[in-house]
């Protein structure tokens, strides 16, 4: 609801919420791959319920939440992936327009 969340908010009719600013994150998983043959690398990607295309996981940041802690529940939400504490993420880079 509106009135929980800091900050200026537009709620619909729906109760979901977005207040501003909107920072949203995108994750980029990789695996396999090695040192010495990079042919198996795979890229992780999700399939868009709305246009059935693929795309990297990601979503908007709550107001309050730090990055790592979007990252980890979006990948929570929506790969069913629990993140350990002792993995190293890295940044990849920060874009003011997609």
């Amino acid at each position: 609801p509106e009135q929980d969340r800091p900050g200026q908010c537009y709620c619909g009719a729906d109760s979901y919420c977005m207040c501003t600013p909107s920072l949203a994150i995108d994750l980029i998983i990789s695996s396999g791959g090695s040192k010495n043959n990079d042919n198996d690398e795979a890229v992780w990607l999700v399939r868009r319920k709305d246009t059935d295309q693929l795309a990297t996981m990601g979503g908007f940041v709550d107001v309050g939440e730090t990055i790592e802690s979007a990252v980890k529940r979006e990948l929570m939400e929506e790969m069913q992936i629990d993140l350990s504490t002792a993995t190293k993420m890295k940044l990849v880079g920060v874009y003011s327009d997609p």
